[in-house]
């Protein structure tokens, strides 16, 4: 009590001094998404009539495969077994005999969803492309709702609204379902606002055809959602977020499971935004653009910047501090619990969840901020992607 009477004595320039970290690298994202999301609207747009083409491409999906394309409202639908082992290629098959798919194709062994998304591609004959997980369930409606967006010729690709579909499994899913709830419907609102979307999910994206055959389709990188985004962004497309077209994915149901899933997503901070883009923030660059600039400088900062720089916080905080910088933490997570309930509010997040805010909290700063600085390490130091099983040995280092 007397340390927290303590704080409430300091006047303002010493409780900057104290809280460096949480006002340079927290309080901006909140305060930029509050601000966004309370005073900038959304407009509807018409209703707009284009061609679509589905690609759904998977490995060892037998269990989930039906539902996903039973869910799907497209003019053509492609399917692709990439060399599974459970029995996916006959139920892909049945769908082909049902009549539920245009198209299918079973490879012999795995090659990649990178190739085989690109093998689809070759087929696909709709102006706007789906680029659907087999794991994903589309919301009625979730591709027309993304259309309108592509009225607009210099829109190259929408990112669409996630939701998880096994929260109640466990305090992971659930904790993930708060997560997408204001990282993806949230924070994607507001990159749109800003024209920053950094990327369009390959759970569920549109993509123009014809601005994927420019840009070359998909790389091989273990981040190819990304990696596309950003061959898009740097061809001059814009990328648009649809919160209206919803669909609902399966998340890691443990914390192992979810710190691998974390461990290779966040190494794509370094080989997409660092290794292949961060050149273009130079105004010397003969790619400069600014708001592109901007787009990388977003993930730098708040993304990559903020894990590095918070073992120096909190080596800092003890050295100055000794005992009272769990004090100190204490009240910072206070307070970022305080925020992220007012987030969740401005989301409407289900009130079911609100109970499991402050698990939020917990989790983002005491574990998934350390799994990414481990990620970033690993990345910068070992070259982890070069060796993830996402791309199987015979297909890593591909040109792209």
């Amino acid at each position: 009590m007397i340390s927290f009477d303590f704080l409430l004595s300091l006047d303002p320039i010493s409780i900057a001094l104290l809280f460096w970290f949480t006002l340079l690298f927290d309080v901006p994202r909140y305060v930029i998404s509050l601000a966004v999301i309370s005073l900038l609207g959304r407009k509807e747009l018409p209703p707009v009539r284009l061609s679509t083409s589905a690609i759904v491409a998977g490995h060892n999906e037998a269990r989930t495969i039906r539902r996903c394309v039973e869910a799907i409202e497209a003019d053509q639908i492609i399917l692709v077994d990439d060399g599974s082992t459970d029995g996916m290629c006959g139920i892909v098959k049945q769908l082909k005999v049902e009549g539920l798919v245009d198209k299918v194709f079973c490879l012999p062994i795995r090659n990649s969803k990178i190739t085989a998304v690109n093998l689809a591609l070759a087929e696909c004959t709709g102006e706007i492309v789906l680029i659907i997980d087999a794991d994903t369930v589309l919301a009625p409606g979730a591709i027309a709702a993304a259309l309108p967006y592509f009225a607009d010729p210099e829109v190259g690709g929408v990112s669409c609204n996630l939701k998880v579909a096994n929260e109640s499994t466990s305090l992971t899913t659930r904790f993930q379902a708060i997560e997408y709830a204001i990282s993806i419907s949230m924070g994607r609102q507001v990159s749109d606002a800003l024209d920053l979307v950094p990327n369009v999910s390959g759970a569920f994206g549109a993509v123009r055809r014809s601005a994927l055959q420019h840009v070359g389709g998909l790389d091989m990188e273990v981040a190819e959602d990304a990696a596309l985004t950003m061959k898009l962004r740097q061809a001059g497309y814009k990328i648009r977020f649809a919160p209206e077209a919803v669909a609902r994915t399966n998340v890691p149901e443990t914390l192992t499971a979810l710190t691998l899933q974390r461990l290779r997503w966040d190494a794509a901070l370094i080989t997409i935004w660092c290794r292949r883009w961060i050149g273009n923030i130079s105004p010397l660059s003969p790619n400069f653009r600014l708001i592109e600039a901007l787009v990388v400088l977003d993930v730098i900062w708040f993304s990559i910047a903020l894990p590095l720089m918070l073992p120096i916080y909190l080596v800092w905080l003890w050295i100055n501090f000794g005992e009272f910088s769990f004090t100190l933490l204490g009240a910072i997570f206070i307070g970022l619990a305080a925020l992220d309930v007012l987030v969740c509010v401005l989301v409407r997040l289900p009130l079911r969840l609100f109970p499991y805010v402050p698990l939020y909290t917990l989790m983002q700063n005491l574990v998934m901020r350390p799994v990414r600085l481990v990620a970033i390490l690993s990345e910068l130091i070992f070259v982890n992607s070069r060796r993830d099983n996402y791309i199987p040995e015979h297909q890593r280092w591909r040109p792209s």
